[in-house]
């Protein structure tokens, strides 16, 4: 195979790159995280060169693995993922419904659902409470900001989480309850709290992304009918 000039490479490069453009600024939020994630990247980079705390930003990267046990953490991965799943879907859902009824009160109730679940999971994932916690709040002061948070969401959205299946979502929010008063009692034996504490909480985000599975399932089902009808 001949290899091509230079000059016919640069000229299929300047014709390939307005394409690409193009194609990139369809999405509009595909530039702001891009250059969003590429500041802070390149932030990184310049701070660990100027003050030679390149392994201090080798750690943001590190995988949490221990070879002696493959298998640690292994539920604590399974919670992360479930936990991404109502609130990659109640914000997607969000977006197709309003395309067409912005103000329709499944779209309000996903929107304020992932919100508060967005919420619940940056704490779980960040440990928002603990540092808050070491900071000197008291954490059944922000477990009541949470309580409360929820009392809200379920006073003003119950109308609408009766004509769902909701069981699924009383059970989860009633098995985080417990998660968090394990937290705060502390059982001494370690095997007890894990299944108190963390058990608990798998099986509620389980309970919880079903019922958002389905709901959000619903409402683009629902969707999708209506825009078919004449």
């Amino acid at each position: 195979m001949k290899h091509l000039p230079l000059s016919e490479k640069i000229s299929k490069l300047s014709t390939f790159l307005p394409i690409l453009k193009k194609h990139f600024f369809t999405v509009p939020f595909l530039v702001i995280f891009n250059t969003f994630t590429v500041l802070i990247l390149g932030g990184l980079s310049l701070y660990a060169k100027l003050n030679n705390q390149g392994d201090g930003v080798e750690r943001l990267f590190s995988d949490p693995f221990n070879s002696w046990f493959p298998y640690e953490g292994l539920f604590t991965g399974i919670s992360e993922v479930l936990w991404s799943i109502p609130v990659a879907i109640c914000a997607f859902t969000f977006g197709v419904l309003r395309q067409k009824e912005p103000r329709s009160r499944s779209a309000i109730f996903l929107f304020f659902s992932a919100v508060l679940l967005g919420v619940f999971f940056l704490d779980d994932r960040f440990r928002m409470t603990l540092i808050l916690f070491q900071l000197g709040i008291s954490k059944k002061l922000i477990y009541l900001c949470y309580g409360s948070g929820v009392f809200l969401y379920v006073i003003n959205f119950w109308r609408y989480i009766k004509t769902t299946p909701y069981l699924p979502l009383v059970a989860a929010f009633l098995l985080f309850a417990i998660s968090r008063l394990e937290d705060i009692i502390d059982s001494q034996s370690l095997g007890v709290h894990a299944m108190l504490e963390d058990g608990t909480k798998l099986l509620a985000l389980l309970n919880l992304a079903m019922y958002f599975w389905h709901v959000c399932h619903q409402a683009i089902w629902q969707n999708l009918q209506q825009r078919e009808e004449p």
